[in-house]
């Protein structure tokens, strides 16, 4: 059976030119085959990789998308082969029910999607996505596909211990920083145990970092592109963190500093938020990052676990100049003088940002304090914070905080 040259989902918005490429399923059990086809009107089916390499012609840009009997070890290792030997071919396959595991299987593999199969409209979707790239005519903006010519700064949020509000502190200035730019800034959970960043932004973790680095591994860039979630409210770009602990260390520090070093290719600022102990994912990433940003709190076991902290990262000598500290809560009143953090720390609190009753009230809404409360002390502390970030880069603020996305 020949290929359908020129064939594209049929009604689909947004639907590649008639020539530009074509789509074909591959699926041995006849009955998801036929469901697949009902999905996907114009496409040619074939029930093994085989008759499909049989249909192919060279240069011709193909969509494959492979369904749940091939989505096994050897089935991967069959369309691993294909996809080496056509660069003009794109995989996707579509599964019964998406996991973690299968995803980075498929990955790894090369394929460039995986699909519910009971969703047939981001099945739709998916295959025009990739059937653009392949051909080259997808509508893109400057600012979500060009790669920098130089690599955007990295900054990363650490402390040294939980419920300082390291998070938030890391959420806000990421969310103040897309309101600040026209240029993209991307935010990464690398807290790959217990993140909350997907949670604190009400974003669904559809892909996480796990994710990410198997689409690096295999050195695709548009894919890790398609990784991340866009915030709606700021146009942040968001890589959720595992949506089950990696207790096992299945992400190698290494990979994550991988993954935010390929978004820095394409970032004009990109923002880690870090586990809140000095881990191996720590250091890997403080040791990268252009700036630290140490976030520390008005109590002695904050402060003694973050001079602590500090001392272990003068040992490693993979900090210095690039610490920054900001102190939250810094207008509490617990008998301890910000003075005095600032002497037993030996450096300077560069961003305090005051107790606010508005940041409490804006977790619980799910909605980031600058812009739920953009004129409270902390939202403009935070702001700073960002300001300082972007430094002063006339281009890089031109648009205010609210104005950017009415």
């Amino acid at each position: 059976m020949a290929l359908e040259y020129g064939t594209s989902p049929v009604g689909a918005p947004g639907a590649a030119a008639p020539t530009s490429y074509d789509v074909a399923i591959v699926e041995p059990d006849a009955r998801q085959r036929m469901r697949l086809g009902t999905a996907l009107s114009t496409a040619a089916q074939f029930g093994a990789i085989e008759e499909l390499v049989q249909a192919l012609r060279p240069g011709r840009p193909v969509v494959a998308v492979f369904g749940p009997g091939l989505a096994t070890p050897y089935g991967f290792q069959q369309v691993n082969r294909l996809i080496a030997s056509h660069p003009a071919f794109g995989a996707i396959v579509a599964v019964q029910e998406v996991s973690t595991p299968l995803l980075q299987a498929a990955l790894r593999a090369g394929l460039r999607d995986t699909v519910a199969l009971t969703d047939s409209g981001a099945l739709a979707q998916s295959v025009i996505r990739v059937g653009e790239l392949l051909a080259g005519v997808a509508t893109r903006t400057p600012a979500t596909t060009a790669t920098r010519a130089a690599p955007g700064k990295l900054v990363v949020v650490f402390s040294a211990k939980g419920g300082v509000g390291k998070s938030t502190v890391a959420i806000n200035v990421a969310v103040a920083l897309a309101h600040r730019t026209d240029e993209n800034v991307a935010l990464v959970d690398a807290d790959v145990n217990f993140g909350d960043v997907a949670v604190l932004l009400g974003i669904p973790p559809e892909h996480t970092v796990v994710d990410a680095v198997s689409a690096v591994q295999y050195g695709d860039v548009e894919l890790v592109r398609s990784l991340l979630t866009r915030h709606r409210t700021s146009g942040l770009l968001v890589l959720p963190a595992p949506t089950e602990p990696m207790l096992d260390g299945g992400v190698a520090p290494a990979d994550v500093v991988s993954v935010c070093q390929t978004l820095q290719s394409m970032c004009h600022i990109v923002v880690a938020d870090l586990p809140p102990q000095l881990d191996e994912m720590a250091l890997a990433l403080v040791e990268a990052a252009d700036v630290v940003l140490l976030i520390g709190g008005m109590d002695i076991p904050s402060v003694k676990n973050l001079k602590i902290g500090m001392q272990a990262l003068d040992l490693a000598a993979i900090a210095g100049p690039k610490l920054h500290l900001v102190l939250n809560r810094a207008n509490t009143q617990v008998k301890l003088d910000v003075r005095e953090v600032e002497q037993v720390l030996g450096l300077r609190a560069e961003f305090p940002v005051p107790s606010d009753i508005a940041v409490p009230i804006s977790v619980n809404a799910g909605v980031p304090v600058v812009e739920h409360a953009p004129d409270a002390p902390a939202s403009r502390a935070l702001d700073r914070i960002a300001l300082a970030l972007l430094g002063p880069d006339p281009t890089a603020t031109k648009r205010r905080r609210r104005d950017k996305h009415r």
